[in-house]
């Protein structure tokens, strides 16, 4: 199933830095979701929000992601108390059976892993808690169990349940009387259900077995036929060769003349060595094919794993592209001002009102004189550049240099006339969409 995604708000100390950013939904080590942005994970707050000022996790530490469909657990805000970790008020029930003592209980996910470190601390030692599919003692089918390594009695693993988990208020607090033949029916159940696993993967392996068995079979038959057909070579050759042993001795008795025994002898060496030849030929295939079945088989489940690994790390890729470039555009606006910009172009500007981030695009200039050239023509208020289109009462000054490597003629001066002021906003341009969402910007002025 695939996993959930949101569309995040980005804020860095309460300003924010970017908007519509569709991410995967991660769960964070505290159970809260989580999403990544510029190289870490930040924690995913109500209103689907991340603060960059905020704490924040590696990628590697939250491989986990949050499945559609599920409950989205939002992380508290600053100065927002944290869920307790006891005192929790879910349905819950103590079976005891041959096995041990089980908690079984009605949560969240997040809430049922919370739930387990708390029986944890309170030295209640779990040895194994997960997804509950059979119906308990009591009745009820519950979403968690948790298997306890208590070895003391059904009461007294209750009391110390109680001491982590509230009972629920629609249930008596009264200890449950287990009647002995539920009981022994609930032990039957556990049997069987455990049988029933073991059934399973027997069941498994016998098929896996029967295929393998199917295919020795196919193997044993095809070696069979090359067999026969070797050996009725070899008989063919034994005959010749026993017919050539005849005809050699008739010879030998005065039949025929010297040619003619010259030329049997030759004709059976002959023989005897295409023998030989075949017997070696039917041997050194018989070990080709079994060679070339063995590594058929191996190349095959290397392309199976390779094909795997290249999936995972095409998409690996993918997410470390983006997130690559998230990275670097934070690290290009956070660079620091250089000093006294702020003072220095109210006083020489006086009717320019610069908007949005225009004074720290200034700040980072490292060639502003073709900048400064066109400010003082818009201050001084001559027209420059062109009407920016799609937006009345804006102009647009392009190919403004700028110095900075890859973007030398992507300044642009967006200005408005508002009176006895100017509304001016200066930027950098980067690419078509990330110029979109800036003019974008500019309507709310």
């Amino acid at each position: 199933m695939a996993s959930a995604k949101v569309l995040v708000r980005v804020l860095d100390h309460g300003t924010e830095v970017e908007s519509g950013v569709r991410r995967p939904i991660r769960l964070t080590p505290d159970g809260y979701a989580g999403v990544a942005y510029a190289g870490s994970v930040y924690p995913l707050r109500q209103g689907d929000l991340i603060n960059l000022d905020g704490s924040s996790w590696e990628l590697a530490d939250c491989d986990r992601f949050l499945l559609i469909g599920a409950e989205v657990p939002y992380a508290p805000m600053a100065g927002e108390p944290l869920e307790k970790a006891s005192g929790f008020d879910v349905e819950w029930h103590l079976e005891t059976n041959q096995s041990g003592h089980y908690v079984v209980f009605n949560a969240s996910e997040r809430v049922a892993s919370s739930l387990v470190s708390a029986l944890e601390d309170a030295d209640l030692s779990v040895q194994r808690w997960d997804v509950s599919h059979r119906q308990a003692d009591d009745g009820n089918f519950y979403d968690w169990f948790a298997r306890l390594r208590f070895k003391g009695s059904q009461t007294e693993a209750l009391a110390l349940v109680r001491t982590v988990i509230a009972p629920p208020s629609s249930l008596a607090s009264a200890v449950p009387v287990t009647d002995p033949t539920t009981a022994r029916l609930a032990d039957a159940e556990a049997r069987i259900e455990e049988l029933l696993n073991h059934l399973y993967v027997a069941t498994r392996k016998g098929e896996a077995a029967e295929r393998e068995l199917a295919q020795l079979r196919h193997d044993l038959a095809s070696a069979e036929a090359s067999e026969h057909r070797y050996r009725e070579s070899i008989a063919l050759a034994e005959r010749h060769h026993s017919d050539l042993q005849e005809q050699l001795a008739v010879l030998r008795h005065g039949l025929g003349g010297m040619a003619d025994t010259a030329e049997l002898v030759k004709s059976l060496a002959d023989a005897e060595e295409l023998r030989e030849l075949a017997l070696a030929e039917n041997s050194l295939l018989l070990e080709r094919v079994r060679a070339a079945d063995s590594e058929a088989a191996e190349s095959g489940a290397r392309a199976d794993d390779l094909a795997a690994q290249v999936d995972t790390l095409l998409g690996r890729v993918s997410e470390l592209e983006a997130l690559e470039t998230e990275r670097l555009r934070v690290a290009t606006a956070q660079r620091p001002r250089r000093g006294g910009v702020i003072e220095f172009l109210p006083q020489v500007f006086s009717r320019l009102e610069f908007v949005l981030d225009a004074v720290d695009v200034i700040a980072n200039l490292d060639s502003p004189t073709s900048t400064m050239r066109a400010l003082a023509e818009i201050d001084s208020g001559h027209f420059a550049g062109k009407d920016l289109e799609g937006m009345r009462g804006w102009f647009e000054v392009t190919k403004s240099a700028t110095g900075i490597a890859g973007s030398e003629r992507l300044g642009r001066i967006y200005y408005k006339p508002d009176g006895q002021k100017v509304l001016v906003s200066v930027h950098v341009k980067q690419d078509d969409q990330q110029q979109r969402r800036h003019i974008e910007r500019l309507r709310a002025f």
